[in-house]
């Protein structure tokens, strides 16, 4: 009897400390949309970020760029069963390869959106009043989110027409994810990176430039991205895996998925950059580990 007793003890807890090793296990997901449209699950909390939802071909393109109509690639996905199931947005810029007529419309007014400061006063004047303005930091469902100003362009200001635009970093108890957003690799990246070193960073390539003449960017100044820049962040970072996107979908990103991928081959550097399809998903776990 005490023998059982004792065995009964050391069954239950083995597998209590299993339990305890499951929460502690890294659980979240990272599926690819389309361009920079990711879903992100932590904490069994859905978060949309930069929904471009439009059908293809129905909306204007980047202008001073060639004349294809955006998004230039179809989704995945069901876009209202996408929708139905996401409890919250981040935006982080509002721009309309990040947030399109398509979300505008389909994305409920009530909606949770984060958003940087002063895309906030540009969403309420489209109808939509849930919004959390992200300064530095703040907390949603066990997630501190904080953002990091980042330079959409080499030299930019924040000032208009470009505007302001911003990485963001998503961290629980068990993950921590680097966005950064529309950026150049400039000191500011840099910084922020070097504070995180972030085990996961998606980041935003396409080498998106502008090919004609006009006020706001000279032609082919990058916007986003490149391939060398990808190359050096992962040097500059080497326990960081990274998530390249921002590619395929846009008429003015110049780099296609398939060049990239055949950069990372040239380079060697299939073990740490990654370069999902439209509607993949990638476990954090699987990123971690392998």
């Amino acid at each position: 009897m005490k023998k059982a007793h004792i065995m009964y003890t050391l069954l239950a807890l083995a597998m209590y400390s299993c339990k305890s090793m499951d929460v502690h296990k890294p659980s979240g997901t990272i599926q690819l949309i389309r361009n920079a449209t990711v879903v992100v699950e932590l904490n069994n909390q859905k978060l949309l970020v930069d929904p471009i939802l439009a059908d293809k071909g129905t909306e204007p393109p980047i202008p001073f760029s060639n004349q294809l109509k955006n998004p230039t690639i179809s989704l995945p996905v069901d876009k209202m069963t996408l929708v139905r199931h996401t409890d919250a947005v981040l935006l982080t810029h509002y721009h309309p390869d990040h947030f399109d007529q398509g979300a505008e419309k389909i994305i409920p007014k009530e909606m949770l959106i984060f958003c940087q400061p002063g895309d906030d006063e540009k969403l309420k004047a489209k109808g939509f009043h849930n919004l959390q303005v992200v300064d530095s930091t703040v907390q949603w469902e066990g997630v501190v989110i904080s953002r990091f100003r980042a330079s959409h362009h080499e030299g930019a200001t924040g000032e208009p027409p470009f505007g302001e635009s911003s990485s963001f970093h998503l961290q629980t108890d068990r993950e921590s994810i680097f966005f950064t957003g529309d950026a150049v690799f400039d000191t500011r990246l840099k910084a922020s990176l070097k504070k995180l070193q972030p085990p996961v960073i998606v980041a935003n390539s396409g080498e998106c430039t502008f090919s004609e003449e006009n006020p706001v960017l000279a032609p082919g100044v990058t916007m986003t991205l490149t391939t060398q820049e990808i190359k050096e962040m992962a040097r500059f970072f080497p326990g960081s895996k990274i998530i390249a996107v921002h590619m395929d979908a846009i008429n003015h990103c110049g780099l296609s998925k398939q060049e990239m991928r055949q950069f990372i081959e040239k380079e060697s550097l299939n073990g740490q950059i990654v370069v999902p399809d439209e509607g993949d998903t990638i476990s954090y776990s699987t990123l971690r580990n392998n």
